[in-house]
């Protein structure tokens, strides 16, 4: 590979930035592609924005790359694989892309390979939502298979009366029913794996949501050694099993008896890594940028002995100021994140905070702190 190769980006987010930031102390340089103009990628140097669907303008941006990646798991690369230039690959490939980007496939494809997940039902009308709920029973999460993230696209129905108004809620088309796992705790854990199958595997944490939302991670997770072993196995079981090349995000829930079942995957850079970037030696966003381009993958060890991570998140409507970061930059051994987005909403993340500690509670209450201080 050449001295400086270059990283084209599909999608212009957080992920994007972290990527490009992670990116400059290694030589490496990075062009996004972006639909809309957000906000996030301003401060990179080589960003295009235009259509998924704009042969000419993907042509051109894709010309001088050595591989390409992606931001999200929900770009259309129908365009993009029709314009790629000869002998460069997209990472991860459009086999796992397929795979993962419908969260029916992706859950026909965990049966396949013998995970362990709860119970589904693909559904597409109304009258088989009923017949899911009698086979599933109720409390029941509902999902839309495409386009669902961040809690975004989902809907827990507690009777069979909340089904229509979820329904209509995710669109009024298909819909993944998922049966009530009666999980203790929800664990994640981030691989790291390049194209001949090398892996390296953070440390399990443990993941805490808010209205279907990650709300917060403390690592290392408090679970038994056992548990935590059984954890890291599936989700390096799961990265092989839909191909995965880059980083990706294992969601697992731990059940009452040990057991540990595969929720969902993402083949990208995830939430619930983000703390790695101040509690690890080579952060998530480096590691995937080290797998797309097929280089030894770095050390995924923590830097103290415990980190949490806290999620800014969005609570009005209107442009973005991050009031309160003078506030939040006086918690000691706190770390503030903002993604630079241009507009606040209701539930959207603006940024996250990770703090270490001797401990999980010590880590946890420092993020927090300062997370309350940051108004976005």
């Amino acid at each position: 590979m050449k001295g400086q190769p270059t990283v084209a980006i599909l999608g212009g987010g957080q992920l994007a930035r972290m990527m490009c930031a992670a990116a400059t102390p290694l030589g490496v340089r990075t062009r996004v592609y972006q639909a809309a103009e957000t906000g996030p990628c301003a401060f990179a140097r080589d960003v295009v924005t235009g259509a998924w669907d704009d042969a000419d303008a993907l042509r051109a941006f894709l010309a001088p790359a050595d591989v390409v990646t992606l931001d999200y798991e929900a770009v259309d690369l129908t365009t993009v694989r029709s314009v790629l230039p000869s002998g460069v690959e997209i990472r991860p490939g459009p086999q796992t892309m397929e795979w993962v980007a419908d969260k029916v496939l992706q859950r026909q494809r965990a049966t396949e390979a013998g995970l362990p997940v709860g119970p589904t039902v693909a559904c597409r009308t109304l009258d088989e939502l009923r017949a899911a709920g009698e086979r599933l029973g109720y409390p029941m999460m509902l999902k839309r298979p495409r386009n669902s993230y961040d809690g975004y696209g989902n809907r827990t129905v507690k009777t069979a009366d909340d089904l229509a108004e979820a329904h209509t809620m995710l669109g009024g088309e298909a819909v993944l029913a998922e049966g009530w796992v009666p999980f203790e705790l929800e664990l994640a854990a981030m691989v790291a794996r390049r194209p001949g199958g090398e892996t390296a595997v953070y440390p399990v944490v443990a993941t805490y949501q808010k209205d279907h939302k990650c709300d917060a991670v403390e690592v290392p997770a408090a679970v038994p050694d056992e548990v935590a072993a059984r954890a890291r196995d599936l989700a390096v079981r799961a990265a092989e099993a839909y191909g995965c090349v880059g980083v990706v995000g294992v969601e697992m829930f731990l059940l009452p008896d040990g057991e540990v079942w595969l929720n969902e995957i993402a083949p990208r850079p995830h939430n619930t890594g983000h703390y790695t970037l101040d509690a690890c030696a080579t952060s998530q966003f480096e590691n995937h940028l080290r797998a797309v381009l097929d280089l030894p993958l770095g050390d995924t060890s923590m830097l103290a002995p415990a980190a949490a991570m806290v999620n800014v998140i969005g609570t009005r409507t209107g442009a973005a100021e991050n009031r309160g970061l003078d506030r939040a930059l006086a918690v000691s051994g706190a770390a503030i994140h903002l993604y630079g987005k241009h507009d606040v909403r209701p539930g959207r993340k603006m940024g996250h905070v990770t703090a270490l500690g001797p401990d999980v509670a010590t880590a946890r209450a420092r993020a927090t702190k300062a997370a309350k201080e940051l108004q976005p």
